[in-house]
């Protein structure tokens, strides 16, 4: 099969570029302005970009705003791996540990991100707040079939799934706003690993 013309390789990276260029300005002014301050015009002003740039990407501020929540919930699914219990692998519980840990400090890390994800207790905009929740839904259920797996191999108690799993969100949200609020960068392993370590105690098979 022949390869791509070079040109194509190029244009294809450059277009793949743009679009991480809108979304990150997105996310600042989502997360200054709140969705419902926040305007097209904002968006492009910080990207600095033209109008028209912008809508070969997106057709509104509702499509930038579900764009940055896809992208958030790849790379959260990128960072939970499933425990192995093969011969020379660490104990199950640092193995959930550090994949919760590093949920976490993708979040934390990025504070804009943080404060978007944590806005669906505040937003009055029905449309942001209904692609907040599903988003936090889809969360619930990856929790929920890490428990049923961790479950099934012995490792964690039988406990009712997504109930188990909206609780341990909660504690993550309450972490995130903590970590946020606090302003800590330099501590958020630790911070993390800390309180991640005293809810992984309520589900652990002793």
């Amino acid at each position: 099969m022949a390869k791509p013309p070079v040109d194509e390789d190029r244009a294809s990276i450059a277009r793949a570029e743009r679009r991480r260029q809108i979304l990150a300005a997105a996310k600042h002014v989502f997360a200054e302005a709140g969705y419902h301050g926040a305007t097209i015009g904002a968006i492009i002003e910080r990207a600095a970009i033209a109008r028209g740039t912008f809508y070969l990407y997106f057709e509104s501020k509702e499509a930038v705003f579900g764009a940055l929540l896809d992208e958030a919930m790849y790379e959260l699914r990128r960072r939970i791996v499933r425990v192995e219990t093969g011969a020379g692998s660490p104990p199950p519980e640092t193995q959930l540990l550090d994949s919760i840990a590093r949920v976490l400090e993708y979040i934390v890390a990025d504070r804009a991100l943080a404060v978007v994800l944590l806005s669906s207790s505040w937003t009055p905009d029905a449309e942001a707040a209904a692609r907040l929740h599903a988003f936090y839904d889809e969360i619930r259920s990856v929790i929920a079939l890490s428990l049923e797996h961790g479950a099934a191999l012995g490792l964690l108690r039988s406990t009712h799934p997504r109930r188990t799993a909206a609780a341990l969100l909660g504690l993550v949200r309450g972490i995130i706003e903590y970590c946020v609020t606090e302003e800590i960068e330099g501590e958020i392993s630790q911070v993390t690993r800390e309180l991640i370590d005293v809810a992984l105690r309520g589900v652990l098979r002793n």
